[in-house]
């Protein structure tokens, strides 16, 4: 963890979006997550849990898919087309025969995020989990993070995440967007 503080103590986004994750968390019984990028994982840098014995428990630190989670879909979005496609090669080589179909639920998360502001990642990741997950792009479009919201299966429902939750992680990762990178 010493290694580590010192980069995430200068995540300035860390401190902007912090309340506004811990709100959410807390008013709709759900894990909130902030994101970065790390080789072919996102590493959570920040995290909030609503309620307890209803949410997922991931600490600072824990490594996430790219290729199968909503956080590092949405991270994928974020990106350019350039290097969303250097990003693609690098998970063929790591996912070879299982490639074709994790790069159409990519591509699937892509356009929703595109025709809603968010996409929807269900028991792909962990089969007992659904979230949901923007992307964060600073003006410049040199910084991409990803911010995601869900739980377990039996604390989410696909609706609640469509229709609530979903909606208001838009707005959150539209306010912190406009201060990433600065």
């Amino acid at each position: 963890m010493s290694l580590g503080y010192p980069l995430l103590s200068g995540l300035a986004v860390r401190h902007l979006a912090h309340d506004q994750m811990a709100e959410l968390a807390s008013s709709g019984g759900c894990s909130v997550a902030l994101g970065a990028r790390d080789r072919l994982s996102i590493v959570y840098v920040d995290e909030c849990c609503g309620n307890s014995s209803t949410t997922l428990r991931l600490d600072i630190g824990a490594r996430i898919e790219v290729a199968r989670s909503s956080i590092g879909r949405a991270w994928l979005a974020g990106l350019g087309e350039e290097q969303r496609e250097n990003i693609y090669e690098q998970l063929e080589s790591v996912y070879a025969n299982e490639w074709s179909d994790l790069k159409a639920r990519a591509e699937d998360a892509i356009e929703q995020i595109h025709e809603r502001g968010y996409c929807l990642v269900d028991q792909e990741w962990r089969k007992d989990t659904r979230t949901v997950a923007v992307p964060l792009v600073s003006a410049d479009g040199n910084t991409v993070m990803g911010i995601s919201c869900g739980g377990p299966t039996f604390a989410v429902s696909v609706s609640v995440l469509e229709q609530e939750l979903g909606p208001r992680l838009r707005h959150i990762g539209e306010n912190i967007s406009k201060f990433l990178g600065k």
